[in-house]
């Protein structure tokens, strides 16, 4: 993208734009829904699972969000639905778990425009666990191969997603949020940053722990989140060049922006808890206490986030390294045999199956 900057010489021209532009199919549709009613909630399911053809009557914002989702833009590489979800199995799980909390929430959070939009919408901090668990529950669910198929459970989930930034926008919008100094709440520059936290910054994360991808694997890693990109609402010019790291680096340098105020505290609060609940994670999924977890969060956020990239203080960097010395071993092996790598993705998509599933359960518990 070209980096003309806004009258202010601040941030690129397209992003200026991109701050004033939201997704008005789904924000409709949420207008359209406020009622509530059950038959509108029982179209909405039956129009994501069985295609906007099972319903006889659809409301028109129902009818027109669907159709959407439905009707893909030219650049989309159908073929990628399953060959791009099985190369995001060959690292574990919890490799995903911390490159997508220390890395891309983080990140997410820090962003001053989607921090006060989420500040807005309330309570933060008492929610960081849920947050995490519906992330964990959503990616795990839309990268299974075949997942984004039209009626599959991570094409509902990422449609649902979709839904959920509207409902934010509309709360924000109502409860103070300053739409003159972020741009309106969750943008299209707001969502285009949001998916290059989980494409570029998580990617680039998992490679700082040891677990790589080669470019032809990178490159359908970006050809899969395209199709996210599109059940997302994010518009197709703000994504379909990126295709592969170095664009996809180019536009988050661009993106960045050390003119915004500073990161609300509730957001700073809320990327702690985080760091607590993938803890959590680490002490169940390798065995780290809590005491050796959360300094290493700590620290990885460091290494993650620093300028330039992957630069900390060698006093963090060294305990975080020697911690995960085993783990890193382990993702090393794995991936110079590759006569193991069919058994791996099968065994990891089991874990995420499993994870699913669990979380299903409580979420389903009375």
């Amino acid at each position: 993208m070209p980096e003309s900057r806004d009258r202010d010489g601040q941030i690129p021209l397209w992003a200026s734009r991109a701050r004033d532009v939201a997704d008005r199919l789904a924000d409709e549709l949420v207008e359209e829904m406020r009622s509530r009613g059950k038959q509108d909630r029982h179209d909405l399911h039956r129009g994501l699972a069985h295609g906007s053809q099972a319903l006889a009557h659809p409301k028109p914002a129902l009818a027109a969000f669907l159709h959407d989702l439905e009707h893909p833009p030219a650049h989309l590489d159908p073929d990628i639905l399953e060959s791009g979800a099985q190369v995001w199995f060959t690292h574990p799980g919890w490799v995903h778990a911390v490159a997508l909390s220390a890395g891309s929430l983080v990140e997410v959070y820090r962003t001053p425009s989607i921090a006060a939009a989420l500040t807005a919408t309330g309570s933060l901090v008492d929610t960081a666990a849920a947050r995490l668990d519906a992330t964990g529950l959503w990616v795990n669910s839309a990268l299974l191969p075949g997942a984004l198929h039209p009626g599959r459970a991570g094409y509902i989930a990422t449609a649902h997603v979709r839904l959920v930034h509207a409902r934010a926008r509309l709360a924000a919008l109502g409860r103070g949020y300053d739409a003159a100094a972020h741009g309106l709440p969750i943008n299209q520059a707001d969502l285009l940053r949001t998916w290059l936290a989980f494409t570029h910054t998580s990617f680039r994360a998992e490679a700082m722990l040891g677990y790589t991808w080669t470019e032809p694997e990178l490159g359908a890693l970006y050809r899969y989140w395209q199709h996210i990109a599109h059940l997302l609402g994010i518009e197709p010019h703000l994504v379909e060049h990126l295709t592969g790291p170095a664009a996809a680096a180019e536009v988050h340098r661009q993106l960045a922006a050390p003119h915004q105020s500073p990161t609300a505290p509730e957001a700073d609060g809320l990327a702690r808890h985080t760091i607590e609940a993938v803890a959590e994670t680490l002490r169940a999924q390798l065995g780290f206490p809590a005491a050796v977890g959360r300094p290493l969060l700590r620290a990885l956020v460091t290494r993650f986030h620093a300028d330039p990239p992957g630069r900390a203080p060698a006093r963090l960097l060294q305990p975080t390294l020697a911690a995960l010395h085993p783990a890193v071993g382990l993702g090393f092996r794995w991936q110079t045999r590759p006569a193991r790598k069919a058994a791996l993705v099968a065994q990891n998509i089991a874990v995420a199956r499993a994870y699913i599933r669990s979380l299903d359960e409580h979420r389903s518990a009375p």
